[in-house]
């Protein structure tokens, strides 16, 4: 199987999302392979951090994409997080790449 492609969309166990737009840097930014809940990469394709410690990277898990999956998180994400941004509706692209791409550069930190 191939690498995940960024962006990566994390979510933890309570639904907040992460960006990680580049997903060679999982090591510096994840801790744990507990550290969330669940993740997709920028063609809807299911990731999870694997490895110890201080030695973390991103894998797939499936080859397909997962699109109803994806949009549901990010739609919940929206729905109960997203307080700051203006409109708090997530972008409405078609194409599951070009709505993966949008969300990243529409994401506003909590």
């Amino acid at each position: 199987m191939t690498a995940p492609v960024d962006p990566v969309l994390l979510f933890d166990e309570s639904g907040r999302m992460f960006i990680l737009h580049d997903p060679a840097l999982a090591d510096a930014l994840i801790e744990s392979e507990e550290e969330f809940l669940e993740g997709y990469d920028g063609q809807g394709r299911p990731v999870r951090a694997c490895g110890e410690p201080g030695n973390v990277s991103l894998a797939l898990i499936a080859a397909g994409p997962q699109g109803d999956k994806v949009r549901a998180r990010v739609e919940r994400y929206y729905a109960v997080f997203a307080t700051r941004h203006p409109t708090r509706v997530p972008p409405r692209e078609a194409d599951l790449v070009a709505f993966i791409r949008a969300v990243a550069e529409d994401w506003v930190e909590e």
